[in-house]
């Protein structure tokens, strides 16, 4: 019994506190300042590739000197599968998808220490659901699309910032006119609900958006470490991107409904705990 008001004491809490944090909007934030073991950070894994085995690896690792606080994430890209890859790709695993749907004007924000080098480079990354099946799959003719959204450096140019969001006769890589420098830059991607395209950001300021407008969503939010291939020939360590205070969310709050029932748990929790003292 007292373990079973104990843990109404708990839900108590629970409904006293959660209302006010489920009103706030969405917003999921890494900050790499709690060390971690294993190969990779608590909540991220290793992105899947659609067409066969993805590279992988010891990719996340804890590394001191973050933007403004201790500690940062490094991404390495440990091993390919085949020697023409060029990427290395890992993505948070528990991500609200109701969330980040059009509607609520869902973004992806990183902030990349950008060390301004040809050979490697950081990129946020998002793979949006399907909307305009054009290409042949698995499944058949005209049963799927290419909705890959990249943004940051590119490996093979060191001048400016470039984003691409391909499907059906996109335009292929968009130079932003943003000159890379040597330090911490802030890269965003945002889904806006007004117009439909992902808007892409560097500090803050807006460098260009999507010629797509059909968007639903703004799902498989990843970060990328982008190097030269073949992995093989980088005789002095491996490439890698270094991160920091990693976020996404949306605008979403939750239905009136759903408050309701914290409330309700909140006060049931409250009950328990009377009924005990008494």
């Amino acid at each position: 019994m007292k373990r079973v008001l104990a843990t109404l004491a708990v839900v108590a809490v629970m409904g006293i506190v959660a209302p006010s944090a489920i009103a706030a909007t969405y917003a999921v934030t890494f900050d790499f300042e709690t060390s971690w073991g294993g190969d990779y950070a608590p909540g991220w894994e290793n992105s899947d590739y659609r067409h066969g085995e993805a590279p992988v690896g010891k990719m996340m690792q804890q590394i001191t000197g973050g933007y403004n606080s201790a500690n940062a994430m490094q991404l390495i890209a440990d091993s390919v599968p085949q020697d023409w890859m060029w990427w290395a790709i890992v993505n948070p695993i528990d991500v609200n998808e109701t969330a980040m749907q059009k509607e609520y004007n869902p973004y992806l924000k990183a902030m990349w220490y950008d060390e301004g080098t040809e050979g490697v480079a950081g990129q946020i990354y998002a793979v949006p659901n399907w909307v305009n099946l054009y290409l042949d799959g698995d499944a058949g003719p005209d049963t799927e699309d290419w909705t890959d959204v990249q943004f940051g450096g590119r490996f093979n140019h060191s001048d400016n910032y470039y984003y691409v969001a391909v499907g059906e006769g996109h335009p292929g890589w968009q130079d932003s006119g943003t000159a890379r420098t040597g330090d911490w830059h802030e890269l965003k991607m945002q889904l806006l609900s007004t117009d439909g395209k992902i808007h892409f950001s560097v500090d803050g300021t807006e460098v260009g958006s999507s010629y797509r407008s059909d968007y639903a969503d703004l799902l498989g939010v990843s970060l990328a470490t982008m190097f030269q291939d073949p992995l093989s020939g980088w005789d002095e360590g491996k490439p890698y991107t270094i991160w920091d205070n990693v976020e996404f969310g949306s605008d979403y709050v939750p239905e009136p409904a759903t408050l309701l029932i914290w409330s309700l748990l909140g006060a049931l929790g409250g009950v328990a705990c009377w009924w005990r003292r008494k």
